[in-house]
């Protein structure tokens, strides 16, 4: 993250104050320590995860274009640590360059690992419960969601969400010649004021052989799940956990059903 940060030493100029010689010096004196120590925790906090600290400028949009504009030529480099114990210690890290003394980095200088989770499935609820209210896109797998309704009368629907998945991108552990991995599937609907309305949770335990694992891989595999619906506007949330490889993809989808 990038820090943007201007000192005010002389306080707020909109509130009149009527200080003595000696007491407006100790006030500036104590407004400048407490702004040296803010500015450091921002200059900490922008370092320690690769950011920059901007500060000491009354050109504030000259900070933000800054702090938001990329260079002309970068990188972007992940890393993904092998072997990682869930023991919630902090681990340092040292990014550096050989070559063009010109390139600069920026880099987190650490990370903390998970803390042990004593119920793994516990633990893979609360990840999905955290993606369902995030209302963020994730693309980790591959899927797609469409959706459909009918009337049943004049004040009641039904919806259907739609969840194809492409197969071929899931994380199978073979075992006794079977293919096998746990699908979760987790759909939220909310209403246009962003409260949930209903939802519902699917696990598909898959275990293929090998001619169904490869009739899937060329069709996919299709989901359905209905919810009984007033009519509205609708915003559905649908994701999916990979239990092999705990990893989620999240959609979303737009429903007018009208009155």
């Amino acid at each position: 993250m990038h820090a943007v940060c201007t000192p005010q030493v002389a306080g707020d100029v909109s509130i009149s104050v009527h200080d003595t010689p000696v007491s407006a010096g100790i006030k500036s004196s104590l407004r400048a320590a407490e702004q040296s120590a803010q500015s450091g925790i921002l200059d900490e906090l922008a370092g320690g995860t690769g950011g920059t600290f901007l500060h000491n400028s009354n050109n504030l949009g000259g900070l933000l274009r800054r702090a938001v504009i990329a260079p002309p030529l970068s990188y972007l480099i992940g890393f993904s640590p092998q072997n990682l114990k869930a023991d919630g210690h902090y681990h340092a890290l040292a990014v550096s360059l050989t070559g063009d003394p010109k390139v600069t980095i920026q880099a987190r200088k650490g990370y903390f690992a998970p803390s042990a989770v004593a119920d793994p499935a516990a633990a893979a609820m609360r990840e999905i419960e955290e993606v369902i209210f995030s209302q963020q896109e994730t693309y980790d797998l591959p899927i797609d969601l469409s959706t459909q309704f009918f009337k049943l009368d004049a004040a009641r629907a039904q919806l259907t969400v739609v969840t194809h998945v492409d197969v071929r991108g899931l994380h199978f552990r073979n075992a006794e010649g079977r293919s096998r991995d746990d699908l979760t599937f987790a759909t939220a609907v909310f209403d246009e004021n962003g409260n949930l309305v209903t939802g519902g949770e699917k696990i598909i335990k898959m275990s293929l052989l090998g001619p169904t694992l490869e009739r899937l891989s060329r069709s996919g595999l299709t989901v359905k799940s209905n919810f009984d619906l007033k009519p509205g506007t609708y915003l559905v949330r649908l994701v999916l956990r990979d239990g092999e490889a705990a990893q989620m993809a999240a959609r979303n989808g737009a429903v007018v059903i009208p009155n």
